[in-house]
C-alpha cells in the first residue's frame, strides 16, 4: 500500500463529485473509503482510497491500470487544487467557505471513462442516465480483480466497435449514441493529454460531432479539475447559482456568469458551494417520468 499525506482536505466531499449518479457500477464510496474502476492507456484498472483521522490516506491499485492510477492519484487527492487567495467577504460565499473549506476539485485523469459518462448524460434527466449507464456498464464493462462489485467501463475500441442497436439497448437513442460512438474513436488520440492542460484536448473533442460547450465543461472541471472553469448550457447550475448567490428563482448563462465574474479565478469553486449548500431554486412544476426508448 502506497499513502499521500491528507492535508486539510475533506476527502468524502472531494471525492463525492465522483460518485453522483445512483447505482454507478464503476465508484463505491463510503465514510472513509473510495473505491473506482475505470479504463486507463494501460488496461482496465482500479484505485482505493482509504483514511481516517490520522493524516496518512492509504492508497492501493488493482488490474493493469493500477499503477496508472495511483501515479495520478494526487490528482484525486485534490492537491493540484491552489485555494491561496480564495477569501470570499461577502455573505453567502463567505459562510459556505467557512463550512466546507477542505473541499477540493478533484482531478480524475481519465478521459474516457468521464467522456462517456457525460455523454450518457446529455439531455435527460439524472435517473434516466444513470440507469442508462448502468445498463451500459453491466453489458459491457470489465471487472477489475481486488474490487469486486465494481466495473470498468468498456474501453473506446470496445465501444467503437459497436453499433446503435447495441446502445439503444440500454435506453441511449440515436443523437447520444451517435455522439458516443464518434468519441470513442477520437479519445484514443488524446488520452495522453491529460496530463496537461485542458485546452489541447478540449479543443480536439469541440470538432468531434456531439461535443458541445457543456460536455466540454463538465470535463475541464472533472478531468482536469479546473476551478475557474464554467459550465455553460446546463438547464440547472444558472438558477441554482442565483437562487444561492442572489435569490433569483431562475437564471440564465448570461445572468450566471454576471454572478461569477468577482469569483476569478474560483468561479467553479462557488458552483462547488452553491451544489454543497444544499439549497435548490423552487422547482417549476412536477418531475418528469423516467424514459425508456428500449421498446421502440
Amino acid at each position: 500500500m502506497l499513502s499521500a499525506p491528507r492535508g486539510d482536505v475533506d476527502l468524502g466531499s472531494t471525492l463525492g463529485q465522483l460518485a453522483v449518479l445512483p447505482r454507478d457500477p464503476t465508484v463505491r464510496l463510503a465514510p472513509g473509503r473510495f473505491e473506482r474502476a475505470t479504463s486507463t492507456p494501460e488496461g482496465p484498472g482500479g484505485i482505493a482510497l482509504t483514511w481516517d483521522d490520522g493524516p496518512e490516506v492509504g492508497i492501493v491499485g488493482y488490474g493493469p491500470g493500477g499503477r496508472w492510477l495511483t501515479d495520478r492519484a494526487p490528482g484525486l487527492l485534490g492537491r493540484h487544487d491552489d485555494v491561496t487567495g480564495f477569501e470570499p467577504v461577502a455573505r453567502p460565499v463567505r459562510d459556505l467557505w467557512r463550512r466546507h473549506r477542505g473541499d477540493r476539485i478533484a482531478r480524475t485523469g481519465t478521459l474516457w471513462h468521464d467522456l462517456a459518462w457525460f455523454v450518457v448524460q446529455q439531455r435527460v434527466s439524472r435517473t434516466d442516465a444513470a440507469a442508462q449507464w448502468h445498463r451500459l456498464v453491466a453489458a459491457l464493462g470489465t471487472p477489475v480483480p481486488g474490487l469486486p462489485g465494481l466495473l470498468a467501463p468498456p474501453a473506446p475500441a470496445t465501444v467503437a466497435r459497436l453499433a446503435y442497436h447495441d446502445l439503444h439497448r440500454c435506453g441511449i437513442e440515436r443523437q447520444r449514441a451517435d455522439t458516443l460512438l464518434r468519441a470513442a474513436v477520437a479519445v484514443h488520440r488524446l488520452q495522453h493529454l491529460v496530463d496537461g492542460g485542458a485546452e489541447p484536448a478540449l479543443s480536439a473533442l469541440r470538432d468531434v460531432r456531439g461535443i458541445g460547450p457543456w460536455t466540454a465543461g463538465c470535463l475541464a472541471t472533472h478531468t482536469w479539475g479546473a476551478p475557474d472553469e464554467v459550465i455553460l448550457g446546463d438547464d440547472g447550475i444558472p438558477s441554482l447559482v442565483a437562487w444561492v448567490l442572489a435569490r433569483e428563482p431562475r437564471a440564465d448563462d448570461a445572468r450566471m456568469l454576471e454572478l461569477l465574474e468577482p469569483y476569478r479565478p474560483h468561479r467553479y469553486r462557488v458552483v462547488r458551494l452553491a451544489f454543497l449548500s444544499g439549497e435548490r431554486p423552487p422547482r417549476r412544476g412536477p418531475r418528469g417520468r423516467p424514459h425508456d426508448i428500449r421498446r421502440r
